[in-house]
């Protein structure tokens, strides 16, 4: 059973105490006010904001991003020993516990949880922008002809592989592991157990961590509800006609919460995992019609995607290190791709390591490692084969104007590219439809993430504060789409994801330490228990806690 842990308890009683349960004030209170500080730049200075935003952003891409680099490239081939190691056998939580899920909800909650919005947003806008623009494409000499496309696929695969899923294992690993021995709190400060010991959550560097970890969840996850929300409008105006406004897009992102509160009030269980694997089950139509019926000939596609297995892990170690060094000057392709991505997913750690601590308890390390990194790689090679190549295919042979289009707006790619299909309409609206459901999944696990580390690391904090933090979210994504549109929500992920950097690279010391003490015989709860003792002379049970609040 976790243990929720609490500084300083807030008085019983409160109105805020009623209506969220109990949780953090001393992490609730200064996480909201830096956020509302953010969000009042961006209303009332707009131009000043992103601007600032940009800048922030510029610096630490074209003068850090070698060091984004090597980091996110040394935490994937950590996890690639960690799969051979020792360690292997060792288990979230007691060695005959079994797995709270399925193997398949499992893959489901991973995939939607995460990266679902992004994955339908760019499978069309971005093969077609590294196919004209990308560097190693141009290099070639084949921008926009046939001979690029796998390249282009390529390098989206590069972007969307393995190396977000190895940064998100990392930080899943070292906040459960802790957890689900020793009974700690599902906090990002937990993850650093194996470096501060007994105080991870009651110093000052854990309580930074938690702080970081928020308001990265809150600029990572805005990003991607921004997008979503720009994609979702635009499908309303080509299938419907609807021209959507700010107040229509505000409105979109209303009926996203309201879908997400229903979800949020049936819990991690029943309603994160229904919709999760509902909308892989769509999506898989989606590719499947794609793959049969769309103007790319099926054998072409498959061809591509066997080469991609053989081209991705044949040469992903050279390419993720690969800094455009053959030119005195880096071109700027790198940084606002590659580097932009490493980016994100750092902003991206907290949010997915912590919810994938929470629904991964009764997995081996070797099962864990293999189920968050590998299956998501392989459903990624298939998803940007069948999108990428079907797009490049219909681009270059003249059928629709894909490229033109996405110049102009990247979310019209995947609408544009079913139109020109036979049925292309009904499978617009399943898009439509799909991203919907993304959009309902992020928002729920990104706010059930936030809502645990402000509610004392609870595993199901009161609706009412996930409710809250979905809420912020949203607003957030909404606000810098509508004052500063995609350019800002981009600097917003990374600069309030750039902190994090650091803690990702302690977790990887905190997780080896941990490992190598647990093979030694530690890492068990009698060792916990002295820690234990002390904080329940001031903590109820966490039985007791979920008790009050109902």
């Amino acid at each position: 059973m976790n243990r929720p842990y609490n500084n300083k308890p807030h008085r019983r009683g409160g109105v805020t105490t009623r209506l969220f349960g109990e949780y953090d004030h001393t992490l609730f209170w200064p996480v909201l006010t830096v956020y509302a500080s953010i969000i009042a730049c961006a209303l009332f200075l707009p131009e000043a904001t992103g601007a600032t935003l940009s800048g922030i952003r510029d610096f630490l891409i074209f003068n850090f991003g070698w060091s984004f680099l090597l980091g996110v490239g040394a935490t994937l081939i950590f996890c690639l020993y960690l799969v051979i190691s020792p360690f292997g056998d060792l288990k979230l939580g007691a060695d005959d516990e079994v797995p709270e899920f399925s193997y398949g909800a499992w893959i489901s909650m991973l995939f939607s949880c995460g990266f679902g919005i992004g994955f339908v947003f760019f499978s069309v806008a971005e093969p077609l922008t590294h196919l004209y623009e990308s560097s190693h494409v141009i290099d070639m000499g084949a921008a926009g002809e046939a001979a690029g496309v796998p390249k282009a696929v390529q390098l989206t695969l590069l972007d969307w592989g393995m190396h977000g899923w190895a940064v998100f294992a990392i930080a899943a690993w070292a906040i459960a592991f802790p957890a689900y021995r020793l009974g700690l709190p599902l906090t990002v400060a937990t993850g650093l157990y194996g470096i501060l010991g007994e105080r991870c959550n009651r110093s000052i560097w854990g309580r930074l961590a938690n702080g970081l970890g928020i308001i990265g969840t809150i600029g990572g996850n805005a990003t991607m509800i921004g997008l979503g929300v720009a994609s979702i409008s635009y499908g309303l105006n080509q299938l419907f006609g609807l021209d959507l406004g700010p107040l229509g897009q505000a409105l979109v992102m209303m009926v996203v919460i309201v879908a997400y509160v229903i979800s949020a009030a049936t819990g991690v269980e029943r309603g994160i995992k229904f919709l999760s694997q509902a909308n892989m089950i769509m999506a898989g139509i989606i590719l499947f019609a794609l793959l049969f019926f769309g103007h790319a000939p099926a054998q072409y596609l498959l061809n591509l995607a066997t080469q991609q297995i053989g081209d991705y892990f044949g040469q992903v170690l050279a390419l993720q290190f690969w800094t455009d060094a053959g030119n005195f000057e880096q071109r700027e392709w790198l940084g606002w791709w590659v580097v932009f991505y490493w980016l994100w997913y750092i902003s991206y750690i907290p949010f997915c390591g912590g919810f994938i601590a929470r629904i991964s308890r009764g997995r081996t390390l070797r099962e864990f490692i293999v189920g968050v990194i590998l299956v998501p790689m392989l459903l990624a090679i298939g998803w940007f084969s069948i999108w990428g190549g079907s797009a490049g295919y219909v681009d270059v042979s003249g059928i629709a104007p894909l490229w033109e289009s996405v110049q102009e707006k990247p979310e019209s790619g995947i609408y544009t590219l079913l139109e020109s299909m036979p049925g292309g309409w009904w499978l617009s609206l399943m898009v439509l439809f799909n991203i919907v459901v993304f959009a309902v999944t992020t928002s729920d696990s990104a706010s059930f993430f936030a809502a645990m580390q402000v509610s004392n690391g609870q595993e199901n904090p009161k609706v009412s504060m996930r409710l809250l933090w979905g809420v912020v979210i949203g607003f957030t994504g909404i606000m810098f789409q509508l004052t500063g549109g995609f350019d800002a929500i981009r600097s917003l992920a990374i600069v309030v994801g750039a902190p994090f950097f650091f803690v990702g690279i302690a977790y990887m010391v905190s997780v080896y330490r941990m490992l190598n003490s647990a093979k030694k015989g530690g890492m068990r709860n009698d060792d916990f228990g002295v820690f234990a003792r002390g904080l329940a002379s001031y903590v109820k049970p966490a039985k007791a806690v979920r008790e009050s609040q109902e």
